[in-house]
C-alpha cells in the first residue's frame, strides 16, 4: 500500500473514537492512480467513510460521517461553484451546503473531520443531559 493508504489507515486506527477500520475497496496503479473507499466504525454506532480517487490530473474526495443515514458530509465535487471554498464545501445535517475548511490534502482533512465529528458527538452528548 501507497504511504498516503498506509497514513490514512494509521490515523483512523489511532483515534480513540474509531472502533474498527475496514479497507472496502483499494485499487493502485504503479502510474499513481488511487481508488480507496475506507470505512471506520466509531462510537455510538456512528460510521465514518472516506473515498478517495486520485489520477494524473485529478483529486476527488468524499468523507461521510453517518448512522443510519448520512449526518455530515465533506466533499470536492464542482457542483457549487458560488461557495467561497469551491469546489470544496460542507453539508451540514440539516443538508445545507456550506464553506469547508478542507484543502484536499487527505491526512490534514481527516484530521479535521475528525475533529468536527468529536465536537458534533460531544454537542449533542451536552444538549440530551440538559
Amino acid at each position: 500500500m501507497s504511504e498516503l493508504v498506509d497514513g490514512l489507515v494509521k490515523l483512523a486506527r489511532d483515534h480513540p473514537w474509531v472502533k474498527s477500520v475496514r479497507i472496502v475497496s483499494h485499487d493502485e496503479t504503479p502510474a499513481g492512480s488511487l481508488e480507496l473507499k475506507i470505512r471506520c466504525r466509531l462510537v455510538k454506532d456512528y460510521q465514518l467513510q472516506i473515498w478517495l480517487h486520485q489520477a494524473d490530473d485529478s483529486q476527488d474526495y468524499a468523507y461521510q460521517f453517518f448512522a443510519d443515514q448520512p449526518i455530515l458530509r465533506w466533499d470536492n465535487a464542482p457542483h457549487f461553484p458560488h461557495i467561497a471554498t469551491a469546489p470544496h464545501h460542507f453539508h451540514t445535517e440539516h443538508n445545507k451546503v456550506t464553506e469547508s475548511p478542507l484543502t484536499g490534502q487527505p491526512l490534514q482533512d481527516v484530521r479535521k473531520v475528525l475533529a468536527e465529528i468529536e465536537t458534533w458527538i460531544a454537542e449533542r452528548e451536552t444538549n440530551s443531559k440538559e
